[in-house]
């Protein structure tokens, strides 16, 4: 009798490659553990080896990127022949082989099969692929994504953003019981020959609309009101925190929309099946409490207002030397990134001296000729700066004080125009190697003046808000409801310490006089995003006071001017 699908053993594998292909690329590992459906996450012990690049290859950097494997990593990495017999050795089984179960085999299929022409072309192709991804195709259908992150996600198991192949056998290890059990149950399918018969047969075509896990009434039963929402996966991890300036609407837009959608946005949906929400007394506290609660759960989903990776950073006036508190010498700040203002003082050198071979741009880690650098910097104060060359900090303040605020009204208003409030964010991701064979844009005058518009306005707004925060750190503001009603916060240290509705708003709450702030990055973003809020209630024509410390009230055209700089 066939042993069931439920009891056959197999083994998982997963590789990681330089490329899409073995014309472009090599394989840069393979993972692989042998198990059966049966048995239990515990159960898993993966071999994960590291593979010895042929001579002259490289990891180029969106591959180290997303796997975080670098050339440092392969110093004790194998060679590719004895990953290839143990991997052949642990598939042989005992009496018969075990058929490799691999997520969108597709992939590693090609690599595998160029390997054994290479290594053993003489013997027939020792391995029985079996691909999780084209199962799902039949099984799910309407899911909305079937990558190996949403599907393991979907079946509540967590998939971290780097590409390693011991984490991809474990995921795809979950999907394969799964997916046999369901098999079993909606199908019939209970042995490995009936499977691959199955899957010889056309698969559906996908649905044109996608079947969400996450319950309809659920959803629809949200409140219409300003809040915070978090949704969650299966085993009760959260995927995404989000605000809203009505749950029901918010929440629900993302289920509404067939066409357009972000792909991770997509991914997220996948895994989503419940959520958990906060009511909030306003749109500005659902932004604030978002902050603090993306840092306390730190949600995969979630790009911006996330600590990973950040500090708090303060630099000397000339912005040559950083420190990670403030001193007598360091005292501008405070700042969460020192990426940009970092290369001010190397742009100043450039100007003060035109090189004569080539230029680093290190905020976009770059290289390009003397000549485009000269046309594009000619080009940057032209249009900035009178054509006067920079000579002091001071000059890239003004100029880009200017830049940032033609960049805000531009980003503000394409924002206004996609009706994009809130939301899952894009993935940042950093300004790719250029080159005409890779089809990048290659760098001539016209880019170097967008790459420096972009440095120097960024960086004049960074300069600008770390003079700001450290005075919103202690201060009571109030401002106008829809209702007419008014709502007042007391800001000390950096946290709201008091919140109120008010009739009477001729004189804010009293401000403690306190030490000056300690600035960690949640307090950074829970007054960068108070500041925010406050821009756009101003922008809707509502009114807002604003009391910093010991200071002159703010409101009207004052305020407007001072809110629209930070």
């Amino acid at each position: 009798m066939p042993i069931t699908l439920a009891h056959l053993p197999v083994l998982v594998a997963d590789g990681q490659s330089t490329g899409a292909s073995p014309a472009h690329g090599h394989l840069l590992e393979l993972g692989w553990a042998p198990t059966h459906a049966a048995l239990g996450e515990d159960a898993l012990q993966v071999d994960a080896r590291l593979i010895a690049l042929p001579d002259g290859a490289t990891i180029p950097r969106p591959v180290a990127r997303l796997t975080g494997i670098t050339v440092e990593h392969l110093a004790d990495a194998s060679p590719v022949a004895e990953v290839w017999a143990a991997l052949c050795e642990a598939a042989s089984g005992d009496p018969t082989p075990r058929p490799v179960v691999i997520h969108y085999a597709r992939f590693e299929s090609a690599f595998l099969h160029a390997l054994h022409e290479q290594l053993a072309p003489q013997q027939p192709f020792p391995l029985r692929l079996v691909c999780t991804h084209e199962i799902a195709r039949r099984l799910l259908p309407q899911l909305p994504r079937r990558g190996l992150r949403a599907l393991a996600g979907y079946f509540g198991l967590g998939v971290d953003e780097l590409k390693r192949s011991a984490e991809h056998v474990h995921a795809t290890a979950l999907v394969w019981r799964h997916v046999v059990q369901q098999l079993d149950e909606e199908h019939a399918i209970d042995t490995l020959e009936a499977l691959e018969a199955w899957l010889a047969e056309p698969a559906p075509k996908p649905s044109a609309r996608h079947a969400y896990p996450m319950d309809r009434d659920k959803r629809l039963a949200l409140p219409d009101a300003p809040g915070v929402y978090r949704m969650t996966r299966l085993d009760g991890d959260v995927l995404y925190v989000g605000k809203a300036r009505s749950l029901r609407r918010r929440v629900n837009g993302y289920f509404r929309q067939h066409r357009r959608v972000a792909e991770h946005t997509l991914q997220m949906l996948t895994q989503a099946r419940d959520l958990r929400v906060t009511t909030t007394a306003n749109a500005l506290e659902a932004a604030l409490l978002e902050s603090d609660e993306i840092k306390a759960l730190d949600p995969p989903y979630n790009v911006m207002l996330r600590t990973a990776g950040r500090g708090i950073w303060y630099g000397a006036s000339d912005l040559r030397s950083w420190r990670p508190a403030p001193d007598r010498r360091h005292r501008r700040g405070p700042f969460t990134s020192r990426a940009v203002l970092s290369a001010w003082p190397a742009l100043l050198d450039l100007w003060a001296e035109p090189p004569a071979g080539t230029v680093v741009l290190p905020w976009v880690d770059a290289e390009i000729d003397a000549p485009t650098w000269r046309a594009g910097a000619e080009q940057f104060t032209e249009t900035w700066l009178d054509g006067r060359c920079p000579r002091a900090i001071a000059t890239l303040v003004g100029a880009g004080t200017q830049i940032g605020e033609a960049w805000r009204d531009a980003a503000e208003a394409a924002a206004a125009e996609r009706g994009e409030t809130d939301g899952v964010e894009s993935e940042p991701t950093e300004p790719a190697e250029p080159g005409p064979e890779s089809g990048e844009r290659p760098w001539d005058p016209s880019r170097v003046v967008e790459a420096l518009e972009r440095m120097v306005g960024q960086g004049a707004l960074e300069l600008r808000r770390a003079a700001w925060l450290p005075r919103l750190a202690n201060a009571a503001v109030a401002w106008e409801r829809p209702d007419g009603r008014w709502r007042s916060l007391v800001v000390e240290g950096g946290r709201v310490v008091h919140r109120e509705d008010r009739t009477d708003t001729s004189a804010l709450p009293v401000v403690r006089a306190a030490a000056p702030t300690i600035f960690d990055v949640p307090t950074f973003d829970r007054l960068r995003v108070l500041t925010t809020e406050l821009r756009r209630i101003v922008a809707g024509g509502r009114v807002v006071r604003l009391q910093l410390g010991r200071r002159p009230l703010l409101s009207g055209a004052r305020l407007v001017r001072t809110l629209r700089t930070v």
